[in-house]
């Protein structure tokens, strides 16, 4: 029988930290934890202090953030060593985006696909809380050095908090808050109507697609403050700017935007 890394851990949160560490180590022999991506039940493959917090396996950590000699401030996309980027970079060069930089863990490919849509569709959102923690393992100086004020999450229409598990941008939202130490706001920004997704949408046609998907609550308590934007992924850019362009009316000094992986095909 294979228990859910996660769902073996929650019940002993509430436990002292000797007893905790007990019963992980119990729960590893009686159900032997498992890589979300690799399926590798060897703990060793975990590191030797593995306590359940993750649900990849040491090796696959390394793959999903694989290094990035150089990356584009503007958008977040991963270039060549020699690019130019101080008016963006070839995959955002002519857009008006409203955000000023982008920190993303890696791009939508490969093993970090692979990750992301296993964690984005799961009943369980373990994985989506490993990589936000391994988004803030690897890019958390960069976070930190933003001086963030305030936090705010990608909200989902009201249909898709119905048929989804969990918002993915809200688990990493919240992570970071914590690290960061600031407010988490998940309520501050709302989606005011439907949208298509944007990957069945013309590339030319997405920023007219998010055009005043959103409205603000309370939009007084942004006011000079710098806001962290916070999505599971980017691609054109297009639903971050948006939301970033009401922030700014609302009187934000700065818009930000933190997501765990940047989409170059637009197809994806």
């Amino acid at each position: 029988m294979k228990l859910p890394t996660v769902m073996k851990y929650r019940s002993a949160a509430s436990l002292p930290q000797s007893l905790q560490r007990l019963f992980r180590q119990f729960s590893n022999f009686v159900f032997p934890a498992e890589c979300a991506l690799c399926g590798d039940r060897d703990h060793n493959s975990f590191g030797e202090d593995y306590s359940g917090n993750s649900a990849y396996c040491i090796v696959c950590r390394e793959k999903l953030v694989p290094d990035i000699s150089c990356a584009c401030s503007r958008c977040g996309a991963a270039l060549g060593e020699f690019s130019k980027t101080t008016e963006g970079c070839v995959h955002c060069r002519g857009r008006k985006l409203a955000f000023d930089s982008v920190i993303c863990m890696g791009m939508y490919k490969d093993e970090l696909k692979q990750a992301m849509l296993g964690a984005k569709w799961s009943w369980s959102s373990v994985s989506m809380e490993s990589l936000a923690e391994l988004f803030w393992e690897k890019r958390g100086a960069s976070l930190r050095s933003l001086n963030i004020d305030r936090i705010v999450p990608m909200p989902q229409h009201w249909h898709q908090r119905l048929v989804r598990h969990f918002n993915p941008a809200g688990i990493v939202a919240e992570l970071l808050g914590r690290r960061l130490s600031v407010p988490c706001d998940p309520h501050i920004l709302c989606r005011r109507r439907r949208t298509r997704p944007q990957k069945r949408v013309a590339v030319s046609q997405r920023f007219e697609n998010q055009k005043d998907a959103f409205r603000l609550r309370d939009a007084f308590v942004v006011r000079g403050e710098r806001i962290l934007i916070v999505d599971d992924v980017l691609t054109t850019g297009a639903t971050c700017s948006e939301a970033a362009r009401l922030l700014n009316s609302a009187g934000a000094t700065r818009c930000h935007v933190g997501v765990i992986s940047r989409v170059l095909d637009h197809s994806a």
